[in-house]
C-alpha cells in the first residue's frame, strides 16, 4: 500500500505536465519526421505462424487512423522494408522491399523484391504469388491494436483529484464496460507470407520505411521509441538508427526509465538499476525475435500475433516488484474478427474510395496545459502515460469518430 501511495503522489503532481507531449508520441505518430505523413509511419509489426504451420507471416501496419487523420494509400515515393536477421547480430541478412505506384482506378500496383531481386508483383487488395512459394498482399484493414483509453482517462482523473493509485488502477478494469477505444479504426497493411525454409529457424525481424534513400522510421518490438526515448529530435534519431547500435546508444535510456519506475515502487536504486539492465537486455536491440517452429507469443518475446496484448505485457514488465506487478493490464481483449488466411486482419471498417495520397496529421489544439520545454526531466507520470498510450497518440483521441 505504501508503494501505491508513493507512486500516486508522484503521478498526480507530474501528470498534468507530462501528458500533452507524450500522448502525441507513440508507435503511431512516434516522431515529427513521420507524423506528418501516415503512409510512412509504421504503426505495428507482427510476426506469426501462417494458416499453413510451415509458413511465417511478416506484416506491418501504417497510416494511423486511416481515413481519419491519415490517408488510406501507400506513398509511391517510399520504400517499405521487412528485414530479417538470421544469425543474431542485429544486422539484416534478408531484405524484402515493397514499392508502390501512384493510385490508378482506386488501386496501387506494387512490386516485392528480395535483396534487390523482384519476386512478386500485383495490385492492392489482391494476393500476389511468389514463384518460389509464398504470397504478398497490401491494402486497407481493421487496425488490430486494442486498449481501454477511456478507462485510462478515469485513472488520470482520479490521480489528478488526489486519489490513490490503488483506486485509480481499479478503475482501469472496473469501467462499465471496459472498452477498446480503437475499435473501428483502420490502417494500411503490408503482408508477406513465406515458407519457413526461406527464412530460417531462429530469426529477428524489424521493419523500416525509406524516403529518398534515407530511413525515416523503424520498428521491431512495440513501444520502444514511445516508452523510453524522449524529445522530438531524439525520437527522429531513434527512427533513423540501426538495431546493431541500439545496445550502445540506448541502454541508458531503458535502464533509467525502468529504474525510475522501480524506485517509485520502493525498490532501492542499486536493485532498480540492475532490474533496468535486465529489461534493457531483453528489449535491445529493437528486433522482434521469432522461432519459426513455435507459435507467436509476445508475452515470452517470441514474435507477435495479431491478438497479442502488448499493453498488458509492458504494464507487467515495468512494474513488477518481487514477482508481483503493480499494473497487470487493462482488462480489454482484442475484438477484431481475424481471418484464418491471408491477409489475416479483420476487414476494414470503412474502406471507401482510396484517397489521392498521404494526409498530414493535424496539429494538437490548445489543451490549456503548458507545453514542457525540451529540457523537462523525465517523470514517472511521463513514463506511465507513454506505456498506457503505447501505440497511438492523443491526436486520435481528439479525432475519434463517433
Amino acid at each position: 500500500m505504501r508503494r501505491l501511495l508513493r507512486l500516486a503522489a508522484i503521478v498526480s503532481t507530474a501528470l498534468a505536465i507530462a501528458a500533452p507531449t507524450l500522448v502525441s508520441a507513440a508507435d503511431h505518430l512516434d516522431g515529427p519526421a513521420v507524423s506528418a505523413n501516415g503512409a510512412i509511419d509504421i504503426n505495428d509489426l507482427y510476426v506469426f505462424e501462417g494458416s499453413d504451420p510451415d509458413n511465417t507471416v511478416l506484416t506491418i501496419t501504417l497510416n494511423p487512423a486511416a481515413g481519419n487523420i491519415s490517408g488510406t494509400t501507400f506513398d509511391a515515393g517510399a520504400e517499405y522494408l521487412l528485414l530479417v536477421d538470421t544469425d543474431a547480430d542485429a544486422v539484416e541478412d534478408i531484405t524484402f522491399t515493397f514499392v508502390f505506384d501512384e493510385v490508378s482506378d482506386g488501386e496501387q500496383a506494387f512490386t516485392v523484391s528480395r535483396d534487390g531481386t523482384e519476386i512478386a508483383s500485383g495490385t492492392t487488395n489482391d494476393p500476389a504469388s511468389i514463384e518460389t512459394g509464398g504470397t504478398a498482399w497490401a491494402g486497407l484493414v481493421d487496425d488490430p491494436f486494442f486498449f481501454d483509453l477511456e478507462g485510462f482517462g478515469q485513472l488520470k482523473s482520479t490521480l489528478l483529484d488526489a486519489g490513490t493509485l490503488e483506486d485509480a488502477i481499479s478503475l482501469i478494469c472496473d469501467t462499465d464496460p471496459d472498452t477498446n477505444f480503437f475499435a473501428g479504426f483502420d490502417a494500411s497493411a503490408i503482408v508477406l507470407e513465406l515458407p519457413d525454409g526461406d527464412l530460417g529457424g531462429d530469426i529477428g525481424v524489424w521493419a523500416a520505411t525509406m524516403v529518398d534513400g534515407s530511413q525515416v522510421d523503424r520498428m521491431g518490438k512495440p513501444g520502444i521509441n514511445t516508452v523510453f526515448i524522449t524529445g522530438d529530435a531524439e525520437k527522429d534519431g531513434y527512427n533513423a538508427a540501426q538495431p546493431a547500435d541500439d545496445a550502445a546508444e540506448y541502454t541508458d535510456e531503458v535502464v533509467g526509465i525502468t529504474s525510475a519506475i522501480q524506485q517509485a515502487l520502493g525498490v532501492d536504486a542499486t536493485d532498480a538499476d540492475a532490474y533496468g539492465a535486465t529489461v534493457a537486455g531483453i528489449l535491445l536491440p529493437d528486433v522482434l525475435p521469432y522461432n519459426t517452429a513455435e507459435a507467436a507469443d509476445f508475452s515470452v518475446f517470441n514474435g507477435r500475433a495479431l491478438a497479442d496484448d502488448v499493453i498488458d505485457v509492458y504494464y507487467s514488465v515495468l512494474t513488477t516488484v518481487d514477482g508481483t506487478p503493480a499494473l497487470t493490464g487493462d482488462c480489454v481483449a482484442n475484438d477484431s474478427a481475424f481471418g484464418d488466411e491471408l491477409p489475416y486482419y479483420a476487414v476494414a471498417n470503412a474502406a471507401g474510395e482510396p484517397d489521392p495520397g498521404p494526409t498530414a496529421a493535424p496539429s494538437m489544439p490548445n489543451t490549456g496545459i503548458a507545453e514542457p520545454s525540451s529540457g523537462t526531466p523525465v517523470t514517472l507520470a511521463a513514463i506511465l502515460v507513454a506505456v498506457m498510450a503505447l501505440a497511438l497518440g492523443g491526436r486520435l483521441v481528439l479525432n475519434r469518430r463517433r
